[in-house]
């Protein structure tokens, strides 16, 4: 995945520990307020049948806060506090500019798996991962969106150097060959 990438380019010891010895450590803070929002942004553009309101978007971030809230290790409740109504936040401006049923959702956390050939040895390497939205905007365009919680958004520059949408790209080809002729937004 590309997070399994990032994770040997930063430290070759961490990723041997994490992904061949399969150690696992809890998630921090932020990993946790991340995939609580990206769990309610899902469920924001779900039909079963109607997509929910807001106030359904938020109690549902919220019970998944009270499930993995205690669990995780926060410097005080006032920081405890302040993820989960800043998350709120989030969820409320996002709802206020993105209402659901103004786009074309093709996929919600979409898996995908895509068989890469080292040129040298042949040697088969499947990259993997979980692309967090595909819109179809047009019939000539497919968008693949990444939501991400940090605090700032990278450079474009950043945004440009980083692999992990271009990772995505090769994912949505691989896995409808018919978008390789279609313009595909990241």
């Amino acid at each position: 995945s590309y997070t399994a990438l990032e994770t040997y380019k930063t430290c070759p010891l961490k990723y041997k520990f994490s992904e061949i010895d399969r150690i696992r450590v809890p998630k921090s803070k932020e990993a946790v307020f991340g995939t609580l929002l990206h769990s309610a942004l899902k469920f924001l553009f779900s039909r079963d049948p109607l997509y929910p309101t807001l106030d359904e978007v938020i109690n549902f971030y919220l019970s998944g806060w009270t499930e993995y809230a205690p669990k995780t290790t926060w410097n005080s409740d006032t920081e405890e506090k302040m993820f989960r109504e800043y998350g709120i936040q989030i969820l409320k401006r996002f709802y206020a500019a993105n209402q659901p049923w103004n786009f074309n959702v093709l996929d919600l956390e979409s898996r995908f798996e895509l068989p890469i050939e080292d040129a040298k040895t042949g040697a088969i390497h499947t990259l993997a991962g979980i692309m967090d939205r595909i819109d179809k905007p047009d019939e000539n365009t497919y968008e693949i969106i990444d939501y991400k919680t940090s605090k700032r958004m990278p450079s474009q520059e950043g945004a440009d150097a980083n692999l992990q949408l271009s990772i995505y790209h090769l994912g949505l080809l691989h896995r409808w060959p018919q978008a390789k002729d279609k313009a595909i937004k990241l």
